[in-house]
């Protein structure tokens, strides 16, 4: 794993982050020579969530909301303009 300084990540951020989506290797920033944190690619970005593959697999299981939601009609009241009168 490649190791880079708090203060040329500062610079560099833009191209350190260009460099990890591409080549889908983390990097780890350091402080002093001490680790801080790791910037790691993001797995299959193309691919949705996990929560919205879920929420698919859900609707698609429960009958009771592929019956068809039918919500209760809605008045509304007409918005007088004060600058009318």
């Amino acid at each position: 794993m490649k190791t880079v300084g708090i203060f040329e990540v500062k610079a560099k951020i833009s191209e350190i982050c260009e460099t990890v989506k591409e080549t889908q290797e983390p990097i780890l920033i350091t402080k002093r020579g001490v680790p801080m944190v790791r910037i790691t690619p993001i797995e299959n970005s193309k691919e949705k969530s996990n929560i919205w593959n879920r929420r698919e697999k859900f609707f698609r299981n429960n009958d009771l909301f592929n019956e068809g939601l039918i919500l209760p009609s809605r008045e509304v009241d007409s918005i007088i303009n004060p600058l009318d009168n």
